[in-house]
C-alpha cells in the first residue's frame, strides 16, 4: 500500500510518520516490523528489509542491545535515529544526548550529528526555542564542525517558526557572512528578505 501523506495528513498522524519518504515493513497480518526514513539506495534498502524480517537492525533488537552498548556513541546515535524514525522524539533526544555525553570531543564524528538530531527532535515537538538552543550548541562545542553551516541554517528556520524574528535574522545573517556561497545561501537570503519585509512578503503571497 502506498499513501501520499502530504495529501492525507490524517494518515501521517495515524502512522506516526516522522518525515518523507517513510517505508513501513509489515508482517502478513499487517503488524509493523520496522520502518525506514529517507531515500535509500535500492541494494541497501533490499538488505535492510531482509534484515528486518530476520529481526536484525529493528528497533526492538537495538533496544535489547542498548545496555551492553551504552558507551558506544555510534550505536547510540543509530538508536537515536531509529527512535526518531518512529516519531519517538523524547526517546530519540535522550539517546542523542547520551552520544554527546559519552563523546564530548566528537572523536566518533557522531556527537555533532546527535546534537543536530536533538534540535530536530525539539522542532518536531514544536519546541522551537529548544531547537534554536540545541542548534546553537553545535557552534559552541564544535565551531569547526562540518555541520556548523547546517546548524545556523536550521537555527534561522526554527527561530522563524517560533516567531523569534531577531534570532532568525541574526542566524541567517551570520550564515551569509560566513558562507556566502554555502549550500543554503539562497535559502538564507530568501528568508532574510521575508523577515525584514514581512508586509511585502504577505503581499506577494496574496
Amino acid at each position: 500500500m502506498k499513501v501520499h501523506t502530504l495529501d492525507q495528513p490524517e494518515k501521517r498522524k495515524e502512522y506516526k510518520i516522522a518525515g518523507l519518504p517513510t517505508v513501513i515493513t509489515a508482517k502478513p497480518g499487517g503488524g509493523e516490523i520496522d520502518r525506514t526514513l529517507g531515500y535509500i539506495k535500492t541494494a541497501n534498502f533490499i538488505t535492510t528489509v531482509d534484515d528486518y524480517q530476520k529481526g536484525i537492525g529493528t528497533l526492538g533488537a537495538m533496544l535489547a542491545e542498548e545496555k551492553s552498548k551504552s558507551k558506544d556513541p555510534e550505536f547510540l546515535y543509530k538508536l537515536g535515529k531509529k527512535l526518531f524514525t518512529h516519531s519517538r522524539w523524547d526517546d530519540a533526544d535522550q539517546r542523542y544526548a547520551a552520544v554527546v555525553a559519552v563523546d564530548p570531543d566528537d572523536k566518533s564524528g557522531k556527537a555533532d550529528d546527535a546534537q543536530l538530531g536533538r534540535a530536530n527532535a525539539a522542532g518536531k515537538k514544536e519546541d522551537y526555542a529548544g531547537a534554536v538552543t540545541q542548534c546553537r550548541e553545535i557552534g559552541k562545542r564544535w565551531p569547526k564542525s562540518d555541520l556548523a553551516p547546517d546548524a545556523l541554517s536550521y537555527m534561522g528556520w526554527y527561530a522563524t517558526q517560533g516567531g523569534m524574528t531577531e534570532e532568525a535574522i541574526a542566524a541567517f545573517t551570520d550564515y551569509l557572512n560566513r558562507w556566502p556561497e554555502g549550500e543554503d545561501a539562497e535559502f538564507a537570503k530568501e528568508e532574510l528578505a521575508k523577515l525584514k519585509n514581512p508586509e511585502k512578503s504577505k503581499a506577494k503571497t496574496n
